[in-house]
């Protein structure tokens, strides 16, 4: 009886699941679209039971919108393309629908299209090539160069609203040493607004880089995520009061500010070596080697260099350092009163 009873309950398990017809999306929103011009909305449907499905039929609402679809079955685990192609004569927005039906279910599935048709679509993808969901902003890291202690220096970064309803600009994660300002407080669909950081230098905790993540925020409440960070950096630079003859006897760093590591090859690290060389008159101490990009890793064979002496500076690139953000830099602060910050440059081809 039990055996009996297994078999039916597989059989209607079997049954429920013969078609299963899965929709990549049921609201599309096609974006900004030039007046007197087609666009496309391409829905996938993916069979995800074990049997063929078969999409019956597709209508849309209006004739300014044709549609596309294969009536072939389509196999468990495989997937087809409906096209939706929006004929966009009328300004302004627009919501339209089309109506999907398949073997799967008695019911069609709607699936809703919005767009705003205008006579001029502005292209911003140089001003903001860095997309948050529909926040555009005009960099996604930020540094602050050769900062002295008691400095108060200001970076702009440029917020468009790039959605259909108003959105207020906020920073999550903001380090001690650093305030947001954000101009207006609230960004009407299609406008541009400012924030403008301040770097309160006094509060910077490390000479040479202080490095840190900051985190644009698409509501009240959001969740940091990856796609929202903004990477920021601030190098202080260390204070010299040094006489005429003091300044005879200091250290001279000399080293290249730039270094090319070659062709990528696959998932293979790019190595190079670099030669420091002290050529003052006094013992020349490195205070810190970091790196601006994770993906960079730096070592020296000695911090103190007597007059005359040399030092390598061994660099790796990981086959990764391209996902990372920022540039691809190299710091060593010493104690050459005019020399510093040496930065130098990483490049690989």
């Amino acid at each position: 009886m039990r055996t009996l009873y297994t078999f039916f309950l597989a059989l209607a398990t079997l049954t429920v699941s013969a078609q299963r017809a899965k929709f990549s999306a049921t609201e599309i929103d096609m974006g900004q679209i030039t007046w007197h011009t087609e666009a496309v909305a391409r829905i996938e449907v993916k069979n995800t039971g074990n049997r063929p499905l078969l999409i019956t039929g597709v209508e849309s609402d209006c004739g300014c919108t044709v549609v596309g679809f294969s009536t072939d079955p389509i196999a468990p685990g495989r997937s087809s393309v409906i096209t939706a192609t929006y004929d966009a004569e009328t300004l302004g927005t627009f919501t339209k629908f089309i109506s999907v039906s398949t073997n799967a279910s008695d019911t069609p599935t709607d699936i809703m299209l919005t767009g705003c048709v205008k006579t001029e679509v502005i292209d911003y993808s140089q001003q903001f090539p860095f997309k948050v969901d529909d926040v555009l902003l005009s960099t996604d890291h930020i540094e602050f160069d050769d900062v002295n202690k008691g400095d108060l220096p200001q970076h702009t970064l440029l917020v468009l609203n790039n959605g259909k309803k108003n959105y207020v600009p906020e920073l999550m994660h903001l380090p001690p040493y650093l305030t947001a300002l954000c101009q207006p407080e609230v960004l009407r669909p299609g406008r541009i607004g400012r924030i403008t950081l301040t770097l309160d230098s006094r509060k910077l905790p490390n000479l040479g880089v202080n490095r840190a993540s900051i985190y644009v925020a698409r509501f009240p409440g959001d969740k940091v995520r990856q796609a929202s960070e903004i990477e920021l950096s601030a190098t202080l630079l260390p204070e010299f009061n040094l006489s005429e003859q003091q300044m005879k006897l200091a250290p001279v760093a000399v080293i290249p500010t730039s270094i090319d590591l070659g062709v990528r090859s696959g998932k293979k690290n790019l190595k190079g070596a670099l030669t420091l060389e002290n050529q003052g008159a006094g013992v020349l101490h490195v205070s810190a080697l970091q790196v601006y990009n994770p993906g960079i890793t730096v070592s020296l064979s000695k911090s103190m260099l007597q007059p005359g002496e040399r030092a390598t500076l061994k660099i790796k690139l990981s086959a990764t350092s391209a996902t990372f953000k920022g540039r691809r830099r190299i710091l060593l602060i010493t104690d050459d009163p005019k020399n510093s910050k040496i930065a130098i440059d990483v490049t690989a081809r």
